[in-house]
């Protein structure tokens, strides 16, 4: 039996109106950006040069979802949608200064790389220390001081932490043994000292080398390569055999 004409055509409309509105949604169709995180990110641009600086197509009067460089925002309904989720500052884009501390008022933050610029200098906010969504932290190859901030080990959702190639002192904190969520763990080429806290179960990279560290190596991190806390001042044990601890 044949299908009726006027439902073969019924049929054929319909299938070319979800046609036409599927080629119409792409991928430059974006949720507009949230007012509240842009008055944020407009602070981060006048900090680092203002809207003649590095951060230019940063403008007040565009929308910072779609029309900004370096920064993603929420796609999916609910609370997340056009807030900014992801700020990915390119390596050796050029940028100087310290960090802003106005980061640590953006509630969906989830995503947040400044690496590769030496001229990036000062301490790490203790203000990051509100991004409770925060999972991915790169603040590699900068020329950072100071401690790492105690408030940033109480983000429970922090998956990544690169900290690597700084010039970053003190202790590591002890509270980034209560990381459960915790997989990779780098902050080789600094100047940390004293000795190495409990690190979560969760890690499955670890590169402590090239510090100040000294004393035991806690046993939960045998299993890791030697390379992982070489040029050390004092660390000794397992797995660095041939310095056994006195």
């Amino acid at each position: 039996m044949t299908m009726p004409t006027v439902l073969k055509f019924s049929l054929l409309y319909l299938a070319l109106l979800l046609i036409s509105h599927l080629t119409s949604t792409t991928a430059t169709d974006f949720p507009p950006c949230n007012p509240d995180d842009k008055a944020v990110l407009l602070k981060v641009r006048d900090h680092f040069g203002g809207p003649n600086g590095r951060l230019s197509d940063w403008e007040n009067d565009t929308d910072c979802c779609s029309e900004w460089s370096f920064v993603g925002c929420g796609m999916n309904s609910g609370r997340e949608y056009g807030r900014i989720n992801t700020v990915t500052f390119s390596r050796s884009w050029g940028l100087s200064g310290t960090i802003p501390s106005d980061l640590g008022d953006l509630p969906f933050l989830s995503f947040f790389i400044l690496a590769d610029n030496i001229n990036v200098t000062g301490t790490i906010p203790k203000s990051l220390g509100k991004l409770k969504n925060l999972y991915h932290l790169e603040l590699d190859t900068n020329s950072l001081t100071g401690p790492i901030p105690n408030e940033l080990f109480k983000l429970k959702k922090l998956k990544v932490v690169d900290l690597s190639g700084n010039q970053l002192s003190g202790a590591i904190p002890p509270s980034v043994s209560s990381l459960s969520s915790l997989s990779e763990f780098n902050v080789n080429h600094n100047k940390l000292s004293g000795s190495i806290p409990p690190l979560p179960k969760s890690l499955k990279k670890v590169d402590l080398s090239y510090n100040q560290l000294c004393g035991p190596i806690p046993s939960g991190l045998k299993g890791f390569s030697p390379a992982s806390f070489k040029n050390n001042k004092c660390l000794c044990g397992p797995p660095l055999v041939a310095q056994g601890c006195k």
